[in-house]
């Protein structure tokens, strides 16, 4: 999931932007993923502009990955998308594919260079699962609902798992128990929020199989 977009850099002085010719879009199936994908296209270093209703989520979003924004206001999308991120000279602008019509969606692919795919192993709208080498990562929240998804994933992954859970601001016990259970041995949960944090030290007070490991960040 990357593309690179060269064009003018992004000025939103006067609320005004100019607007770089080729920029990417996503049309996406949940808000996990456009935030997803909108953290990743931030990089290193970059002003980064957010032009959108509410840029809340996506200010979250970078401080659950280590990053925050150099600049993020709320304002109009040039191209009538749900949010727009400017990183550098680079543009995203974001969809929400479920809104768009069959006319609406076909402009949308026109007026882009590239349209960035983020697959996932799972996403119900609720909770978004996806790989990244051998660390899966849980997005959202985690119920009766989707916890069979999980444990899924969790039989899939190599023996010394690894589960980004930065993301994840929601498991219940239920969840917990059902990860424990399907363990094959420890499993390292990384930067756990603090909700989940307590759910798993509070079911498996000593470690046994699920580890959880560093804070997250913001």
């Amino acid at each position: 999931m990357s593309a690179r977009v060269d064009g003018a850099a992004a000025d939103a002085k006067h609320g005004r932007v100019a607007q770089p010719d080729p920029h990417a879009c996503l049309l996406s199936v949940s808000a996990e993923q456009r935030a997803e994908v909108a953290s990743a296209f931030v990089g290193a270093g970059d002003r980064v502009v957010f032009l959108g209703a509410d840029p809340g989520w996506f200010v979250r979003r970078l401080c659950e990955d280590g990053r925050a924004p150099a600049y993020a206001c709320a304002g109009p999308s040039p191209c009538g998308a749900e949010a727009t991120v400017l990183s550098g000279a680079r543009m995203l602008c974001l969809y929400d594919n479920h809104s768009l019509s069959g006319t609406r969606r076909a402009a949308v692919l026109a007026g882009h260079r590239d349209l960035l795919v983020a697959p996932a192993l799972f996403d119900d709208r609720i909770l978004r699962i996806t790989r990244r080498g051998d660390v899966l990562r849980l997005a959202g929240e985690v119920d009766i609902s989707n916890r069979h998804a999980v444990i899924e994933a969790m039989r899939g992954a190599p023996d010394a798992l690894m589960i980004d859970m930065a993301s994840l601001r929601f498991i219940d016990a239920g969840g917990v128990g059902a990860m424990y259970a399907a363990a094959a041995g420890r499993v390292r949960l990384l930067r756990p929020q603090p909700t989940p944090r307590k759910v798993v030290q509070l079911f498996d007070p000593t470690a046994e199989r699920l580890v959880c490991e560093g804070m997250r960040r913001g």
